[in-house]
């Protein structure tokens, strides 16, 4: 069961103040941070999930076993600009070499129409900076995302 909503093209991506607030901090965070933020919501939600690695990781950033047992896997942008076709096209292929069943492309931006347009019909899940925020506000509660951990309350991320 896929927990996130996929913005339609042509859907109103327009963010009220505070919701940009928090991905701009996303896209500030340590790439390892980010990652870890996406393997918790998995893990909140039953499956088990963990990070490949840092540089020179094989293409995606983390590996999902469902709680059914397919295996899929993730991968992470703190982009500020749009994740265009040519992403989604080079995810679809490392599916393929990985043998995952789905996949997911999440990204703290947004996807080109060209992107989302290639995606369509295949196991590939877009999740755009709006759409992981108001999922992980909905599984875990609201959201701060401090990046200094001296400033962090606890349950904050």
């Amino acid at each position: 069961m896929n927990v996130f909503k996929r913005s339609e093209p042509g859907e109103s991506t327009s963010i009220d103040p505070a919701a940009a607030k928090v991905i701009s901090r996303m896209i500030e965070m340590p790439r390892a941070e980010f990652e870890q933020l996406v393997v918790d919501l998995y893990c909140a939600l039953g499956h088990d999930a963990r990070r490949t690695g840092g540089p020179g990781d094989r293409d995606f950033d983390i590996v999902i076993v469902t709680k059914s047992g397919q295996h899929w896997i993730a991968q992470c942008k703190q982009w500020r600009g749009a994740v265009g076709e040519s992403v989604v096209r080079e995810f679809h292929a490392v599916m393929v070499r990985e043998h995952a069943v789905q996949g997911a492309i999440i990204t703290t931006a947004r996807f080109t129409p060209k992107a989302v347009q290639w995606a369509q019909g295949k196991h590939i899940h877009l999740y755009d900076g709006l759409a992981f925020l108001q999922v992980l506000q909905r599984i875990k509660g609201p959201l701060v995302v401090d990046t200094d951990p001296r400033t962090a309350a606890p349950g904050q991320v």
